[in-house]
Formats: C-alpha cells, structure tokens, sequence
C-alpha cells in the first residue's frame, strides 16, 4: 500500500485524506506495513505507528529518494474541456508520465478555467501517482493565455523539441527525433482548432505538426493519445 506524505521523516504523519482511507477503508492496525512517497522523488518503507482518522503516524524504516529529471521530459500545453473531462486529462497524463500539465486558454477555448481549479488537479494527480506508482507528481499550472504560456515553456525548456496536434501534420513515426534525453513540449489546441494567430506563433517557434489519428480527437483523448506516444518512443 501506498500513501501520500507531503514531508517524509523517520517519524511521519498522514493527512485527514489519507488517513481516513487507510483507516476506514484499509482499516489497517498498528504494526501494518506500507509505503509513502512525497511527490517529489522520496519514497519510505515504514510500518503504522498509530491509528489515527485524522493524523495517522508511520514509523520509517527505510527511505530512497530519487532525483527529479532535468532531461527527457514531457511537458502538456492543453486547452481547458468543458465538465469532468480535464479531471480525466489530468489522472491520465499522470499516469503516463507527464512532467508539466499548463493549462491553456486558447483563441477558441470554450471552457475558460480557473485558478482555484488547480489544487483539484493536484488531488487528482496524487490518486493517479499512487494508482501508478510514480515518485513525481506532475506541475500543474495555469490557466495562461497561449502566447503566455508558450512563451514561459520555451524559457523553462529550451532544449525542448516543440510539437503539436494537426489533423495534416506529420506521421508519429517522425516523433524518433525526440530523443531519450531531450525535453518535449507538446501543444494541443481546443476542439475548434487553433487561430491563424496561434498557428503562426508555432510556426515561428520551429513547432512540428504531428496527425496522431486520422480521426479528430476531442481535447483529452488527443492528450492522452499524444502522451502516450512520446512515452513509447522512451521505452
């Protein structure tokens, strides 16, 4: 089993979430064992030290910490979806292993996002990283106007290779130039595709175009199918 721990040491304390879940769902007792990871790259071997709804203690016995990627990573400029269907962008793209999720307000973005929205990302993204046993949590941020954000992608990135969705673009198979150990940003506009204005900002910015179906896509399958085609050319 394993649990979130936002500060990870030989003494550490699960939050009411977590420790509601292993208490009332796990109904775990003293002495059960389990893991903990920060989202940041440690994870922890320990054992429950008290039960507690509310501030369950864990008694560590062992910890690894990773070090956080400074190459090779996938990073998601997407346009913001109407309803439930970014929670789903967002629990898949963790899964998958993106580094960086910017939510996006496009020219033609129909469902403008709010700030206070990014704190149920990051919820969601711990329940996805535990599902998925992944020592990062993904960065979320925005929502930024496109120019905006691409903008502040290229200067955190800049080794980055830049691609994005186009119905006309080129075969995946092209995507062999994103290499083990290069950065890859990946744009993908709203259903209503991009403006002239942002095509000719990619342009300008030596973006690829990449046809990841012949089919169009709505917003988060694009992502995810895009994700997850950067993620097989690392294996």
């Amino acid at each position: 089993m394993r649990f979130y721990c936002e500060s990870i040491d030989t003494e550490s304390f699960l939050d009411p979430v977590e420790s509601g879940h292993l208490c009332r769902v796990l109904r775990a007792k003293k002495g059960t064992p389990l893991e903990l990871f920060d989202g940041r790259g440690t994870l922890a071997e320990g054992i429950v030290g008290r039960v507690d709804k509310k501030r369950t203690a864990v008694r560590v016995q062992k910890i690894v910490r990773t070090p956080v990627a400074t190459t090779g990573r996938t990073i998601l400029a997407v346009s913001f979806a109407k309803g439930q269907r970014f929670d789903w962008l967002v629990e898949k793209c963790t899964e998958l292993g993106v580094d960086h999720i910017a939510a996006v307000q496009f020219e033609r973005t129909v469902k403008l996002g709010k700030n206070t929205a990014i704190e149920r990302y990051r919820k969601i993204s711990i329940v996805a990283a535990k599902q998925s046993k992944r020592l990062f949590l993904p960065k979320i941020t925005g929502p930024e106007k496109f120019p905006a954000t691409l903008n502040l992608l290229i200067s955190q990135y800049p080794q980055g290779f830049l691609l994005y969705g186009d119905p006309q673009g080129t075969s995946p198979s092209d995507l062999s130039v994103v290499k083990d150990g290069q950065d890859c940003i990946i744009a993908i506009g709203p259903e209503g595709g991009f403006s002239e204005n942002e095509l000719a900002l990619l342009a300008s910015s030596n973006a690829s175009g990449v046809m990841i179906n012949r089919n169009i896509l709505r917003i988060e399958t694009a992502a995810a199918a895009f994700c997850a085609t950067v993620a097989a050319t690392r294996l």
